[in-house]
């Protein structure tokens, strides 16, 4: 997808998602260094408040790039619906470190739980966390862990099963 259809796009599916984000809720959207542009634009463009960027740096293991430096981090574009409320008191780092390597991944772009977590964490303890492109449901398993309840969406069946498969076995082993 070109950039100028990939704006188009966001900005649709960012206009949908504000309205189920409480005000005062928070989003925040993963992506590198090439469309950090495209994503603080069509968040603003979208309505909503953005606030900063965060990085969760996957450490020296990422894949080397021999004359350049390495793409070791991904960025978080986050901000509000609307203004940040009043009452928010939470300080969290900007920064996570957290190894991608994992054996277990059943995505290209899956994260690992705990850098879900982290992202969470600056959220009410009981929002409602949506993620419009599910994947393998890592920010499901990361909502469950931390008791905020999760609605996710996935367009491809075969990687919604994977996501599924996998939430069905973490409520079961949450369960026993």
């Amino acid at each position: 997808m070109d950039q100028r259809s990939n704006l188009r796009f966001t900005i649709t599916w960012l206009s949908l998602a504000r309205r189920v984000i409480q005000p005062g809720g928070y989003f925040g959207i993963f992506c590198d260094w090439r469309q950090l542009p495209l994503f603080t634009d069509a968040a603003q463009i979208a309505g909503l408040h953005w606030k900063g960027i965060s990085v969760w740096d996957k450490t020296e293991g990422t894949r080397p790039n021999k004359g350049a430096y390495r793409a070791q981090c991904e960025y978080i574009v986050w901000g509000t619906n609307g203004p940040k409320r009043k009452d928010a008191r939470k300080i969290l780092p900007g920064c996570f470190r957290k190894s991608n390597i994992s054996r277990d991944k059943l995505h290209q772009t899956q994260k690992p739980v705990e850098v879900m977590e982290w992202l969470l964490a600056i959220t009410d303890d009981d929002a409602v966390i949506l993620d419009p492109f599910m994947g393998s449901g890592t920010t499901g398993i990361a909502a469950m862990n931390t008791g905020r309840p999760f609605l996710g969406c996935e367009l491809v069946p075969e990687i919604y099963r994977i996501a599924e498969n996998r939430l069905t076995d973490h409520v079961s082993a949450i369960a026993a």
